[in-house]
């Protein structure tokens, strides 16, 4: 018994030998959490898609209560709410309550943009729900609380009865790649966040064809209007921030990285697309395609696999919209040269309807220089002139990263194009000014994803375009 309490008492001793290095610790880790509600202020949420904050949201006791409206809740108007900053890898700390029978759910890498009517557009989500009364418990474990929403079950449900308060820990880890789910102290749900694995739970999934889902991995936090009482409190984030690289690797393993292991994508042949690549023009139809006027898309389905611009049709975009890309497609302008300068042969490819790369026939036509093919069009000069002869396929293969805005509006990383022309570089990772203006300077007020749209110029330019596939970055 002396020894089993000398070795306690020294135990102590040890482990209160410095007790303002452990404080300083504690305090260290406690700064790392932002306060995303502390019971008195909604200040840090907005209502999805909107500029203010939903008043279906409550605080009562410390608590933010959602209370659904009595005329419910519409497509792309329900009273979903967001955090007002953008998170890449993070930890969610927070308590949950729900009524009886109700669901709701909370996102990560949501992206705001009015054609992404819903947050689960493109944000994942961890099920909050009342598991013994609400009828998507009985449809399957991935549907339960704590699951990523159908892909990943809970490996036990240790979930308390509705009314009773829940604690829940998310941990999304890009540099990492894992994902993490602790409710009540238990880890229930792990999963990768990017590459082959997370890809093959999204193509099992009811999101395999949404187009943004998933694809963001820096986005907004956000709490669901599922259209039942729900409760959440104490609400914090720690952002996760890259490994530390500053002490010196004194051995060769201690840089060599074995994961994330990248995925296996299978190249096209001969300018195809490759197998994780988007298809929006195959030669046969153009049911990724619409007028950007609204209707179907106008222009001339030729027997060649090809399309050609229809002249005072207007331009065409996609349907979908995308952030970042990686474009291919081919163009041609006609053998039977017509018209000169800035009217020959002239459309132009856009990203995000905002961004153009200028089309044209240059061969033995001069005009001004940020305006020949392969420029940005009014914006940067391309560094070759690299077009085949006129009536001949060009191909261009484009890398798109978009820009970035923060919540005021202002633009926080500008946009980058790189242009290869023919498989000669004729854009190097340009940095845009602004959005292409035929008049005036660039602009650059806020925006989300964007179509694809490829333009009629309305001089009978008579340009076609084919083989054209996309990559979201």
């Amino acid at each position: 018994m002396k020894v089993t309490a000398l070795i306690a008492l020294g135990a102590l001793i040890a482990g209160c030998a410095n007790p303002s290095q452990k404080a300083t610790e504690t305090s260290a880790q406690e700064n790392d959490w932002e306060v995303l509600f502390d019971g008195t202020s909604t200040d840090k949420w907005k209502q999805y898609n909107q500029d203010t904050m939903s008043e279906a949201w409550k605080i009562e006791d410390g608590a933010l209560v959602f209370y659904p409206p009595k005329e419910g809740s519409q497509w792309g108007k329900g009273h979903n709410i967001v955090t007002k900053e953008k998170y890449h890898s993070f930890e969610l700390a927070l308590e949950y309550k729900v009524a009886e029978g109700a669901n709701s759910g909370i996102f990560w890498g949501i992206i705001e943009d009015e054609r992404l009517a819903e947050p689960y557009l493109s944000g994942p989500e961890i099920q909050v729900l009342d598991n013994e009364r609400h009828p998507d418990a009985k449809a399957g474990l991935t549907h339960q609380a704590g699951a990523l929403y159908d892909m990943v079950a809970p490996s036990k449900d240790v979930t308390l009865p509705a009314g009773e308060w829940n604690t829940m820990s998310i941990t999304i880890d890009y540099f990492a790649n894992q994902g993490v789910v602790i409710q009540n102290g238990e880890e229930i749900v792990s999963f990768p966040v990017h590459g082959e694995g997370w890809n093959e739970l999204v193509a099992n999934s009811k999101f395999a064809d949404w187009a943004a889902f998933g694809k963001y991995r820096t986005g907004k936090i956000g709490l669901q209007d599922h259209g039942d009482v729900v409760a959440y409190r104490n609400i914090k984030i720690r952002r996760i921030n890259a490994p530390n690289m500053e002490q010196e690797p004194t051995i060769p393993e201690a840089t060599e990285l074995y994961e994330p292991i990248p995925p296996k994508v299978t190249p096209g042949v001969n300018g195809g697309a490759p197998s994780d690549a988007i298809v929006l023009f195959d030669g046969t139809s153009f049911d990724a395609w619409e007028s950007a006027n609204g209707g179907e898309a106008p222009w001339i389905l030729n027997d060649d696999g090809s399309m050609t611009v229809a002249d005072r049709t207007g331009d065409i975009r996609t349907k979908e919209v995308f952030g970042s890309v990686q474009l291919h497609l081919e163009w041609r302008s006609p053998a039977d040269v017509r018209g000169s300068n800035q009217s020959r042969a002239n459309s132009g490819v856009y990203l995000q309807e905002k961004y153009e790369i200028q089309v044209l026939d240059n061969n033995n036509n001069p005009t001004y220089v940020n305006g020949q093919v392969g420029s940005i069009y009014k914006q940067a000069i391309p560094l070759a002139m690299a077009s085949v002869p006129s009536g001949e396929w060009n191909t261009y293969d484009i890398i798109f990263h978009a820009p970035e805005f923060d919540e005021a509006g202002n633009r926080t990383k500008a946009g980058t194009l790189t242009v290869i022309h023919n498989g000669v570089l004729i854009q190097d990772h340009y940095e845009l000014k602004g959005t292409t203006e035929y008049i005036g300077w660039p602009k650059n007020t806020p925006h989300g994803p964007g179509a694809l749209r490829l333009q009629d110029h309305g001089d009978n330019s008579g340009v076609s375009y084919r083989n054209i596939w996309i990559r979201p970055l």
